[in-house]
């Protein structure tokens, strides 16, 4: 599957090149992408992912819009093996069934989200990296992620003590806590920059 910029198919090489050259010239550690995978100043006014050049990932930006990435949505954390496919707290996303990370994973990935059809769960590392510690919440810089809840996150990251347990992290105050997979948190979505 080809990556998209500027509404032509690239490949990968073709991309990492891009990435480089946008890493060693940007002005700030963020650049927006749209829907497609075209690359955007940063005064643009609507746009789908964020490349972060200084961990060389992309994140996907939440909508206000009804559907699969409404910032309302919420998921259990479930990877085929541990967690919940579908319990109490798994019908709190679009369509109201299967509201659970490894499906919500799913969907990104045929949605093409920027071009991108890899999409995972960040680890817990990875999301840590997005807090902003500030004033207000949340604590992310919301001129590159709207929408984002003062809410958990969940990462990929479990517990190596109890088995019913995922990190997740709260973006009201930072840092890392644990819940049971069985309930039901946010996602944003991560793609490595390749």
């Amino acid at each position: 599957m080809p990556y998209w910029i500027n509404n032509k198919p690239m490949n990968k090489p073709i991309l990492l090149i891009l990435f480089i050259i946008i890493g060693l010239n940007a002005n700030a550690g963020f650049v927006k992408i749209s829907e497609r995978g075209k690359l955007l100043n940063n005064n643009a006014k609507k746009w789908s992912c964020v490349l972060d050049n200084r961990t060389n990932l992309i994140w996907e930006v939440k909508s206000t819009e009804e559907g699969l990435q409404n910032y309302e949505n919420t998921y259990t954390w479930f990877d085929g093996v541990s967690g919940v496919k579908n319990g109490k707290f798994s019908r709190n996303c679009y369509g109201g069934e299967m509201c659970n990370s490894q499906n919500y994973i799913s969907k990104l990935n045929k949605k093409f989200i920027c071009g991108l059809y890899n999409w995972r769960l960040p680890t817990i590392s990875e999301l840590k990296s997005l807090i902003v510690y500030k004033d207000d919440e949340p604590l992310i810089d919301i001129r590159l992620f709207p929408n984002t809840k003062s809410k958990t996150y969940w990462s990929s990251s479990t517990s190596s003590a109890i088995s019913n347990i995922a990190l997740d992290v709260p973006f009201f105050y930072g840092g890392t806590i644990g819940s049971d997979k069985s309930f039901d948190s946010h996602i944003r979505a991560v793609h490595n920059a390749e």
